[in-house]
């Protein structure tokens, strides 16, 4: 056996193979002393089938076989001794084969192989890095929000726009009609979209009553069907007044500024007063900020490596193994396209490698479980510091990263922090304070 390369372009080589048949023979022959034994074929023993007889049936078969797998392990060793860093797989060239005829064969595939990238040149850039201005408004919207979350529902006499209320609902229908819906339930007094009804809830108190449209009211019937406890058939062709009594009027009561609300809030800080308290917000409103700030630097930097980069890739190759594995047909015009998107994909992934190959970037599974920690306890914190033991969130970090569709997102966000701090020190920037709604502006353009 015999292997060889020639140059077809930079980045792109022919691989040829020549086989003989001392490098398969022994192989077939043994496989055909094996189906021998086992060949169970009318007129004959089992294992005493004439040799002839199996090798007319099975020899083609088996020595194709037998020469696929010393190819397939033949150039996988080839490329390994060679350290090639190949583009996609090998792609087969055809020629005319004759296992019949023929005792030696010769094979030839087609190689991409990965094109160098230079760091040095695309480290010179500059890049925009946007700090963003936390405002007093943004502050004052947090704090009552939090005000909310911890905040407790208390029952009212008087109805104000933002109540839930409990009522009895009563269908008005003619005398000897059909049963009228009667039903308990309970609706926000917001969601009434006619505005002179809603006035008129407005003016209630608890054990009020008051006739109204109900499609006036709701225009949605699924809300309808939902409230009514009935069909949403029923609901839409559902017409006239209904009675309502209002049997309560529940409301939120947002926390008061106490230290009670800061420990929820903070457990692990010692916070007396509002202004305190204030100041902790609009860091933590800021240090959210900053990991929008560094996502859009990470985005901006890795856009700008790719249409810098200067990457010579084996373009014949590439188009060609690009259709082999499409799953569609597409157009001449949608494969060029594909393809474009297909060489910024391919051209991120060679400088990312680049990147943490140079920079010694690794993560490590200690850094995965870190981070997914750090993930799980804010999203508990979003919904009001729930309180768990470390055990217990230890639990939820390991289910978290048993999904692999989870995993990969985590592992894709650590390797993002680290290529960020990569970019950090090694592009100048250019920090410029903006407002958030400016902030949006500029990542939607880039979007």
């Amino acid at each position: 056996m015999n292997i060889s390369n020639k140059k077809i372009e930079n980045n792109h080589i022919k691989l040829i193979v020549k086989i003989v048949k001392n490098d398969y023979g022994t192989k077939v022959q043994e496989s055909l002393k094996d189906y021998q034994k086992k060949m169970n074929l009318p007129g004959f023993r089992v294992g005493k089938v004439p040799m002839s007889i199996v090798k007319s049936k099975y020899e083609l078969a088996i020595r194709a076989e037998e020469i696929n797998k010393i190819l397939s392990s033949t150039i996988d060793e080839y490329i390994k001794k060679n350290q090639i860093n190949i583009l996609g797989n090998p792609l087969p060239i055809e020629n005319k084969v004759d296992f019949i005829k023929d005792s030696d064969y010769t094979f030839e595939f087609e190689l991409g192989i990965q094109p160098n990238v230079d760091l040095s040149k695309l480290e010179k850039s500059k890049v925009n890095f946007y700090d963003i201005k936390v405002s007093n408004d943004k502050v004052t919207e947090y704090i009552n929000s939090v005000q909310k979350r911890f905040g407790n529902i208390k029952s009212f006499e008087k109805i104000t726009l933002d109540d839930m209320l409990s009522v009895e609902m009563l269908q008005i229908v003619k005398k000897d009609s059909t049963e009228p819906i009667k039903v308990n339930t309970s609706f926000l007094v917001n969601k009434i979209e006619d505005n002179t009804i809603k006035k008129s809830f407005l003016k209630l108190k608890k054990t009020n009553s008051i006739e109204f449209d109900i499609q006036k009211a709701f225009s949605n019937h699924a809300d309808v069907a939902s409230m009514l406890k009935i069909s949403k058939e029923n609901a839409e062709s559902l017409s006239g007044k209904f009675l309502c009594t209002i049997n309560d009027i529940s409301r939120l009561v947002p926390a008061e500024l106490d230290e009670d609300l800061f420990k929820k809030v903070y457990p692990s800080k010692l916070i007396k007063n509002k202004k305190e308290f204030t100041k902790e917000i609009a860091d933590e409103i800021s240090n959210n900020y900053s990991k929008d700030s560094d996502r859009k630097f990470f985005n901006d930097c890795s856009t700008l490596f790719v249409d810098k980069s200067s990457i010579d890739f084996p373009e014949k190759f590439l188009k060609k193994w690009l259709k082999k594995n499409l799953k569609k047909q597409l157009s001449e015009e949608e494969f060029n396209d594909e393809y474009k998107n297909y060489l910024k994909y391919l051209s991120w992934q060679l400088i990312e490698n680049e990147i943490c190959t140079q920079n010694n970037i690794k993560v490590t599974n200690q850094m995965l479980k870190d981070f997914t920690k750090a993930y799980v306890l804010k999203q508990m914190k979003s919904y009001g510091n729930i309180q768990m033991g470390n055990k217990e969130i230890d639990g939820i970090v390991e289910n978290v990263l048993k999904n692999q569709k989870e995993s990969e997102k985590m592992m894709n966000e650590v390797i993002m922090i680290e290529l960020t701090s990569y970019f950090k020190k090694k592009i100048k920037t250019n920090k410029k304070t903006v407002t958030l709604n400016e902030f949006i502006k500029l990542a939607n353009k880039q979007s």
